[in-house]
């Protein structure tokens, strides 16, 4: 049956899941399925417009209430979909979709709890997963929601590229890239940065954040926001300390561009990444287990370290790719469009 697709999002800066929105909206042009990124309201989040533009995907923004929201879903036939993503938008979609007795599907991303408003909005979120088919991006959020099952994440993969292999023998260019907030571990970055004093390692922040003025940078290289290519360009090691996750589009994004992932051992990244064959795991999310793993990647040789690379890419092209997800979406999608039709 044929279906076109809403994307609903809250979205005021650039993160896992902006990247996940872009990597969703050429899977579904890949498969000839029409889609559309829309705003929940304008936060002037000029980047990632300006992301949307150059992919030549088509996006629009919704008043901040309800009610608007309520109107432009009227403007659609009802064979157009919503997909929520950020809970938010999975919330506002969720009650807006009711009243119209039109499906919707959620995606949830976040492996944190939250504190204050957020906790309550997560919350609050999962209780209403009652009303949507949802997807989660790791194994233990799905077993905190009603009607869900695990969707990986997935990159955009060119058949074409190579494992690049270290980009400097003498020096290794190591890297945080994401949010700078607590869940994500910047801190635990900055601290082990501070703990390394050889010529061997130089340490990379890549991001913007509510924890940006709250970090000494004076032993980073801090780049603020930058183009994924311009970052996987200057990196040989990618380090995700998080202190909660789901599955992070960021490691998905290195393990294809030759770059050795360290990752701390939460949300979905245990099942990805397998140590000392495509990556290394941290055994806790602190300084002294990121530590640990940063000398055992000084102590391989070239050869381990691009046997670990070739194994990662392979991973990434097998599993991650979007063809498994592109099925799981085509499968919801239909049987809530199924579901919603009137009986006679």
């Amino acid at each position: 049956m044929k279906y076109s697709v809403i994307l609903f999002v809250d979205s005021s800066l650039i993160g896992g899941i902006e990247s996940h929105l872009i990597a969703m909206s050429k899977l579904l042009e890949r498969y000839n399925i029409m889609s559309s990124v829309l705003f929940y309201q304008d936060h002037n989040n000029r980047e990632l417009y300006k992301r949307l533009e150059n992919a030549n995907i088509t996006f629009g923004f919704a008043g901040g209430n309800l009610k608007s929201l309520n109107e432009i879903l009227k403007m659609f036939p009802r064979s157009a979909l919503l997909h929520t993503h950020g809970y938010k938008a999975s919330i506002m979609g969720k009650l807006v979709c009711r009243w119209q007795n039109r499906p919707c599907i959620s995606t949830y991303h976040a492996g944190e709890a939250g504190t204050g408003k957020v906790y309550f909005y997560n919350k609050l979120d999962k209780l209403l997963s009652y009303f949507s088919l949802n997807f989660a991006v790791s194994s233990k959020l799905t077993e905190e929601l009603y009607n869900a099952e695990l969707l990986e994440n997935f990159i955009p993969v060119n058949e074409s590229t190579k494992v690049l292999g270290l980009k400097n023998n003498d020096q290794l260019n190591v890297g945080f890239v994401g949010r700078l907030s607590h869940e994500k571990g910047p801190d635990i970055f900055i601290e082990t940065a501070k703990r390394f004093n050889t010529p061997n390692l130089k340490f990379h922040m890549f991001g913007d954040g509510p924890m940006v003025n709250e970090l000494d940078l004076s032993a980073v290289s801090y780049h603020g926001q930058c183009e994924q290519q311009q970052i996987w360009q200057q990196l040989d090691v990618l380090v995700i300390c998080s202190r909660a996750e789901g599955l992070p589009m960021v490691a998905l994004e290195a393990m294809a561009h030759g770059v050795l992932v360290i990752a701390s051992p939460v949300g979905q990244l245990p099942q990805i990444i397998n140590h000392l064959s495509n990556g290394l795991m941290m055994t806790e999310s602190t300084s002294d287990a990121l530590h640990k793993q940063l000398n055992n990647v000084l102590m391989l040789s070239v050869d381990q370290r691009n046997y670990m690379l070739g194994n990662a890419q392979r991973l990434v092209k097998q599993r991650f790719s979007g063809e498994q997800q592109f099925k799981q979406l085509d499968r919801v999608y239909n049987s809530s469009l199924l579901a919603s039709l009137p009986s006679f």
